[in-house]
């Protein structure tokens, strides 16, 4: 995890993150600090910079709408950079429902409550509030660098070679980075999702999980009992699973409580069912309401690292019986 202090800066002045990358993966919460992030910055008063930017958010979802919202009421000039769709955003969220308790407080919309929420619900939301606002959020564009400058501003290099110059920047991406996709027909569809959150409130659903290291296979034992649960994965073989993991996806293979297909490659999700390739070079077609795909990602760590910012590393412990 990152370092921040209590108004979300992180050790380089100016550099501030908000939502799931500082351990908030709430809805509720990165909303909060999105909008708290721009009030620091206000506070800090390192704006009205005339040659430069007030501030370039990266990341388009609950944090960065939130902190993009905040800066247009506090009049801030503002680029908010997303390296997906809006869609792809929401879409890549791991849970198939949200539930919240309590309603959150977007910066100039007001009280938003969700109940029983759909990815496409809460798509339909964010929507809704940009259009409103007219905020604008320049998708497809991923961050590759930010460099601190000696005139205490930043330089944020894109994918597309576009520059900008800013006086804070807000990271609200997620804390995975980039979850690496399948690059396939249906992946951008709102029952695809690249993590597993709340498996107890899934279930009676056809299942594809897609994979054969520790999350993928972790993932579907969690999904077993209360749905119909297919293991996809490309190798012909488990190579690198933790030997519990191991014991525990075969013996449940041995039982009939999870299919495993080896050998397979996702070829196509679609509405009802997906579409996978096996060795011999036959398809085989699946009837299929979630797929979950765990093909690792890139960890943001390095790109936060040349920042400048500082990273803590924690690590478990095994305690051993004597």
């Amino acid at each position: 995890l990152p370092h921040v202090n209590q108004n979300f800066e992180t050790n380089v002045k100016g550099i501030y993150i908000a939502g799931e990358l500082g351990g908030m993966g709430l809805i509720k919460n990165s909303v909060e600090q999105g909008q708290q992030a721009v009030d620091s910055i206000v506070k800090s008063k390192k704006i009205n910079n005339k040659e430069c930017l007030d501030l370039i958010i990266v990341g388009s979802g609950p944090a960065g709408i939130s902190a993009t919202l905040a800066a247009k009421k506090n009049n801030l000039t503002a680029v908010t950079l997303e390296q997906d769709s809006l869609g792809g955003t929401v879409y890549t969220f791991p849970r198939s429902k949200v539930v919240m308790t309590s309603p959150m407080n977007l910066p100039l919309h007001g009280k938003v409550k969700l109940h029983n929420t759909s990815k496409d619900e809460l798509l339909q939301l964010w929507k809704k509030v940009i259009n409103e606002h007219n905020l604008e959020i320049t998708e497809n564009t991923k961050v590759e660098n930010i460099t601190p400058l000696k005139n205490d501003t930043f330089k944020v290099i894109t994918n597309k070679g576009d520059d900008y110059i800013a006086s804070n920047v807000i990271l609200a991406i997620g804390r995975r980075g980039s979850p690496r996709k399948l690059g396939v027909p249906g992946e951008d569809s709102p029952k695809v999702a690249y993590r597993l959150l709340e498996p107890e409130l899934i279930e009676g659903k056809k299942i594809l999980v897609v994979g054969g290291g520790d999350s993928a296979v972790e993932s579907a034992l969690l999904l077993k009992d209360a749905n119909e649960v297919t293991l996809s994965y490309r190798n012909d073989k488990f190579s690198r699973l933790k030997p519990k993991n191991k014991e525990n996806i075969l013996a449940a293979e041995a039982a009939k409580s999870i299919t495993i297909i080896f050998d397979s490659n996702v070829v196509a999700i679609n509405e009802q069912d997906i579409l996978l390739n096996l060795k011999d070079g036959a398809t085989q077609k699946i009837e299929n309401d979630l797929v979950y795909i765990f093909a690792g990602g890139e960890l943001p760590t390095s790109f936060l690292e040349k920042a400048g910012v500082t990273i803590s590393k924690r690590f478990g412990y095994i305690l051993k019986k004597y």
